[in-house]
């Protein structure tokens, strides 16, 4: 009888203290994660971005450069001089990760771009145009993330990345036979340490086509 009412109690205890440390548990695990989650968001704004260190100039020729590849790939044929149709722009970089929650650019960072757009490109041409297009940049060491000339009437695109180079995103549309390319650099750090929106003062892009 004894040892019946000595092993009450003790089951008693034993399940007060599997209750405790279940409410602990289920306490401290939120904290924690919540804690870690800080921790990492610190550390990763503490760290600089990785980031190579260009001045925009050069990113613009090699962006222009990139850009009369693919249109003489691409072949629409007319001259696109300098201007709306035939520009540069650009943005400060954001970083990623959870230090995107901040919505805070990374101080001296700017990402550019070359666009253009011509019309009056026929769908044949413009699908036997991203056909090359698409050859050429996988030779050239460039991701193909999409690429899609179905036939019918439908929108043509083609899409790559290059983790040292950026993006350059192409595509037709049958309305007005509009054929827009876009090579997006990869981001840097202006060396001038200079914080701004656009660094496309003073840089003027090649006119695009033969002539």
């Amino acid at each position: 009888m004894s040892e019946d009412k000595d092993s009450a109690p003790r089951q008693g205890m034993s399940c007060t203290r599997a209750l405790g440390i279940t409410v602990a548990v289920l306490v401290g695990l939120p904290l924690l994660i919540v804690l870690g989650v800080v921790v990492t968001f610190a550390v990763q704004r503490s760290v600089p971005e990785d980031y190579p260190t260009v001045a925009p100039r050069t990113t613009a020729d090699r962006a222009a450069a990139r850009s009369r590849e693919a249109y003489a790939l691409l072949g629409p044929g007319p001259v696109i001089p300098a201007g709306e149709s035939n520009s540069f722009s650009s943005d400060m970089c954001y970083p990623g990760g959870l230090e995107s929650a901040a919505d805070e650019p990374a101080p001296g960072s700017y990402a550019l771009s070359h666009t253009w757009d011509v019309g009056g490109v026929p769908r044949e041409d413009a699908v036997a145009g991203l056909e090359r297009l698409h050859d050429a940049l996988v030779a050239d060491g460039w991701r193909i993330v999409a690429h899609d000339a179905a036939p019918g009437d439908a929108e043509l695109v083609l899409r790559a990345e290059h983790d040292d180079e950026g993006r350059q995103v192409y595509f037709w549309t049958p309305d007005g036979g509009r054929l827009r390319g876009g090579v997006h650099a990869a981001c840097a750090f202006d060396p001038s340490g200079e914080e701004s929106w656009d660094v496309t003062a003073g840089l003027v892009p090649p006119a695009l086509g033969r002539g």
